[in-house]
């Protein structure tokens, strides 16, 4: 990172990178046990990441704090990351597995660039990225996670057809628990167009805003966007694109030191003033009262 370029950033941040050499072959992914990792193997100050990471945390104590929404980790808890959110990992006592991969991975792995986008745990603007499962189902993924890591340990020609087979399960399996924990819909199969919309989301929050900006990249008719994204995630593409500003707003105040004219500016408001409203109303209190009610200043 350049410093001279982020001046503002409270900390220095570390950003960590994903290992392409670990096994002398291109797998683009790692999984490993967490059991016995030291409380130091987590950084606990603000950090982000440049791949996607999956913590299957079967009796683990702590809290964390994932862009954005922070909690106090429970039995059977899933942390989801994606590449450049900041997060803290104040986690002490350990057990389970750790899964990473490149944002590359569901192309070149599974053939399908949207198919990230299809996993509710990962780019939410709604819903945190952290959820409790079971004993059983965790039990139920563990048996899976253990099979991979038998074939990571000992590769073979036809082990990339075995990970990828195992993974999906594992995944698509995710992604059911995490749609009934928060009640939303389950469907990964619907039209694309609605994860492209999440695409367009991540990469444009910060200068595109409204629900015409994103129907326009897309080609498509407002409303045709809008009974998509309400189908698919039991919100309109408003509040979509609103609970997402809104997230990058709270890194902001939370994670540097720029005056709200500044967060105003680089986030393409015309004036303060509309930022201070818009957070005002979304989260009912304002920017500069959040900033200093956070545990993370």
């Amino acid at each position: 990172m350049n410093r001279n370029n982020h001046s503002n950033i409270k900390k220095s941040m570390r950003k960590f990178k994903f290992d392409g050499k670990k096994y002398g072959y291109d797998l683009a992914m790692d999984l490993h046990p967490l059991d016995g990792r030291p409380a130091d193997y987590f950084e606990h100050q603000l950090h982000t990441i440049d791949f996607f990471e999956i913590m299957f945390l079967k009796n683990s104590t702590g809290h964390i704090n994932i862009n954005g929404f922070n909690a106090a980790l429970k039995p059977f808890t899933i942390l989801c990351s994606s590449p450049n959110q900041r997060k803290t990992n104040a986690i002490l006592e350990v057990e389970g597995y750790h899964l990473v991969f490149k944002d590359d991975f569901f192309a070149d792995f599974f053939l399908d660039k949207l198919f990230v986008y299809k996993l509710h745990f990962f780019y939410n603007a709604i819903h945190p990225q952290f959820f409790q499962i079971d004993q059983t189902e965790y039990n139920i993924i563990a048996d899976s996670l253990e099979l991979i890591t038998k074939e990571i340990e000992n590769f073979r020609e036809d082990s990339r057809h075995i990970i990828r087979s195992l993974l999906y399960f594992v995944l698509t399996r995710l992604n059911r628990q995490y749609s009934d924990f928060y009640d939303i819909g389950l469907s990964t199969y619907t039209d694309s167009m609605v994860y492209s919309f999440k695409d367009l989301l991540e990469k444009n929050i910060r200068t595109l805003h409204l629900v015409n900006d994103y129907a326009n990249l897309l080609n498509i008719e407002r409303s045709t966007l809008n009974r998509l994204v309400k189908k698919q995630f039991g919100a309109t593409t408003k509040e979509m694109i609103q609970h997402r500003l809104l997230i990058e707003i709270k890194n902001e105040l939370v994670f540097t030191t720029k005056s709200v004219s500044e967060i105003a500016n680089d986030l393409n408001f015309s004036e303060p003033n509309n930022l201070s409203r818009f957070f005002q109303r979304l989260s009912g209190i304002s920017p500069l009262d959040y900033r200093s009610n956070s545990k993370m200043i």
